[in-house]
């Protein structure tokens, strides 16, 4: 399969950086920012993964990369999607699959 890394997503993490008191605080960061190909879901291929249906399933896939986790999230035009599980494709450390949703407010 061709993949198209043509859509600029965020990953945003949990950072701790220090405060003005010199105390530590958790502030969001840009861990990384990779080119990726973007692929919708149906409402039946997330339910059968076991995840709710109010949410908008969607699929990041990126080239391989180590430090991605489950806290982090994605933004992408304009919106943020929390991973919900992370697939390293065929175990040839060449693509990741992010399975993502952003919940219908």
């Amino acid at each position: 399969m061709a993949y198209h890394f043509n859509n600029r997503i965020s990953i945003i993490g949990i950072t701790e950086e220090m405060n003005d008191e010199g105390g530590f605080e958790e502030v969001e960061a840009e861990i990384a920012k990779p080119w990726a190909d973007i692929k919708t879901m149906r409402a039946g291929e997330f339910e059968a993964m076991g995840f709710s249906v109010t949410n908008v399933p969607i699929r990041f896939i990126i080239r391989y990369r180590k430090g991605i986790e489950l806290n982090h999230k994605i933004k992408y035009n304009g919106d943020v999607y929390k991973i919900e599980s992370i697939e390293n494709d065929d175990g040839k450390n060449y693509t990741l699959t992010l399975f993502a949703n952003r919940n219908e407010m």
